[in-house]
């Protein structure tokens, strides 16, 4: 039988949902559970991943309030959130993993406000889009605002895989990635709403495949049915102009000029930092990088990039001038809607990977009015089909490291616009030529022989019989 102190911390964990009765009742039966000692209780549950370290703290210390949050148990502390603190928590009845924020009231001062945040995260964090990392809930509970966002399994940061994977993207695959990301900024966009943050951090990439080195070591890259998807939409504060608070340099290298002095989001600003996030895949570096804060804020103002055809001289000259054109300083230089972006990147993206015809528009609902809308929203259209990159063509050579052979790219306007694109065939190495040359000759010597014994059979060369008449019966008396 368990031990005051040991029932007394089952009964706590059973109130805080955090283990069901039936679970209790399992671990008492087993033979191996230490039941007289509640420290090696609580490691036992740990090491079989029953209870995390988080939960059997604040059970042993009394702590059991911070344990649950609303239906969400809680399993672990993530960490400092834009305007409060992350946890990891599960789905109430499903189990899931999911991620709760909590905002502190005063979490988005002096430039925005909990409830602004919330408002925005239920106009557009829950639009329906495939490239789009869904809000699951989000309101107030016990007078603290809340928000609860999805936890892919299999996925990373695409800055994250750039560093791992350590090179630029085939262009063709940055595209395809870009063109996913302009079409769920279009739908947000549509609907009255700026993302205000697109920057790699941002940009999830799953699943994922793990290689491992000759040298024993592993690296992740984008499986061949990987996707990237837009997160943090409509929970990224209003931020005071980064010139007077500079935000981390993993933000600041990819905000548009003009958030330096004004602290209004715009569509063209969402595209700025699209741009920047391709100039990434592409060059495999960013555009901007300094020692320091205030130097990387006057090369964000001032400088230009390396052009990106000095940088890849393979990436298409089409496809570095469209991007250099989305990294403009002044917004009025720049793409003005996203549709022109998805328009502008699909013809460097492989056949069929993106949809040709546009949807038809549908009536949607009248777009959300306040901090973070965009002034004149376009026509709404419906949101385009799910979006799959990175499928390697059958038949190629081994991946390279983002998964993708980067030999496939078909540049568009090798053909004329009413024509459909062929991928161009990979060319045949000299060992290749010279073994199909030795099958030609093989095939051609087996084909004469074959002829050659036909004609010999139908000759009647292989027919041995004597024709020697059968003898005679003799006549009967």
């Amino acid at each position: 039988m368990p031990s005051d102190s040991i029932a007394g911390f089952l009964d706590t964990a059973k109130a805080s949902r955090v283990l069901f009765p039936e679970q209790v009742e399992h671990l008492i039966r087993q033979p191996d559970v230490p039941l007289s000692d509640l420290s090696a209780l609580c490691s036992y549950l740990q090491e079989r991943g029953v209870l995390s370290k988080f939960q059997a703290d604040a059970l042993r210390e009394g702590r059991a309030q911070e344990l649950t949050f609303g239906a969400y148990p809680v399993l672990d502390v993530i960490g400092p959130c834009p305007g409060g603190t992350a946890y990891r928590v599960l789905h109430p009845s499903l189990r899931t993993p999911l991620v709760l924020r909590r905002f502190e009231p005063n979490g988005f001062a002096p430039a925005d406000t909990p409830q602004a945040v919330v408002e925005r995260a239920r106009a557009f964090g829950t639009l329906a889009h495939p490239n789009l990392l869904p809000l699951l809930d989000a309101g107030v509970h016990h007078d603290q605002l809340y928000a609860v966002l999805e936890q892919p399994a299999d996925a990373a940061p695409l800055d994250a895989l750039v560093q791992e994977v350590g090179g630029a993207m085939p262009g063709f695959l940055a595209a395809e990635y870009g063109w996913a990301v302009a079409s769920a900024l279009r739908v947000i966009h549509e609907r009255g709403g700026c993302h205000g943050e697109v920057r790699p951090g941002l940009l999830l990439v799953g699943p994922l495949t793990t290689k491992v080195n000759p040298d024993g070591t592993t690296k992740r890259r984008p499986a061949p049915n990987a996707s990237v998807k837009l997160t943090e939409t409509g929970l990224i504060p209003v931020r005071e102009p980064a010139a007077f608070s500079p935000p981390p340099a993993e933000v600041l290298a990819y905000l548009p000029p003009e958030r330096l002095d004004s602290a209004e989001r715009s569509p063209t600003g969402d595209l700025y930092g699209l741009a920047a996030c391709l100039y990434l895949m592409l060059a495999g570096r960013s555009p901007f990088a300094a020692e320091t804060l205030d130097e990387l804020i006057h090369k964000v103002r001032t400088a230009d990039p390396a052009p990106l055809h000095a940088v890849r001289p393979d990436v298409p000259a089409d496809l570095s001038t469209f991007v250099t054109r989305m990294l403009a300083k002044q917004p009025a230089d720049r793409p003005q809607t996203a549709s022109e972006v998805v328009a502008g990147l699909a013809p460097f993206c492989r056949p069929g990977v993106v949809p040709v015809v546009a949807p038809a528009p549908v009536p949607m609902a009248l777009p959300l009015s306040g901090v973070g809308a965009a002034a004149a929203p376009p026509t709404p259209s419906a949101p385009p089909a799910p979006v799959v990159v990175a499928i390697p063509l059958d038949g190629e050579p081994e991946p390279d490291a983002w998964g993708v052979d980067p030999r496939v790219f078909t540049d568009a306007h090798d053909a004329p616009d009413e024509a459909p694109r062929q991928t161009r065939r990979r060319r045949m190495t000299d060992q290749e030529k010279r073994r199909a040359k030795l099958w030609l000759v093989v095939g051609l010597c087996l084909h004469l022989s074959a002829m050659a014994t036909a004609a010999a059979w139908l000759g009647g060369c292989f027919n041995s019989s004597q024709n020697t008449a059968p003898p005679a019966r003799p006549a009967g008396r």
